[in-house]
């Protein structure tokens, strides 16, 4: 019995991005980066690692309501 190569099928990706994923890369890229950077500056200024948290929650909640208003 002789056995055929059987050749695989070939799979062929789009080339393609969405509004939703050049946005997702773009808020990535920014969040990714900056918040070390942020972090180190805000740090040297309060002195204190638990108030540097209170600053970046307060900091979202005025970001989240600002948000919100549109």
């Amino acid at each position: 019995m002789t056995a055929t190569p059987v050749q695989p099928q070939r799979v062929e990706f789009v080339r393609a991005i969405s509004r939703l994923d050049a946005t997702a890369l773009v808020v990535g890229s920014m969040i990714g980066s900056g918040i070390f950077i942020v972090s180190a500056d805000i740090l040297r200024q309060v002195h204190s690692p638990g108030l540097l948290l209170f600053v970046w929650v307060l900091s979202g909640v005025v970001t989240l309501l600002g948000a919100l208003s549109y």
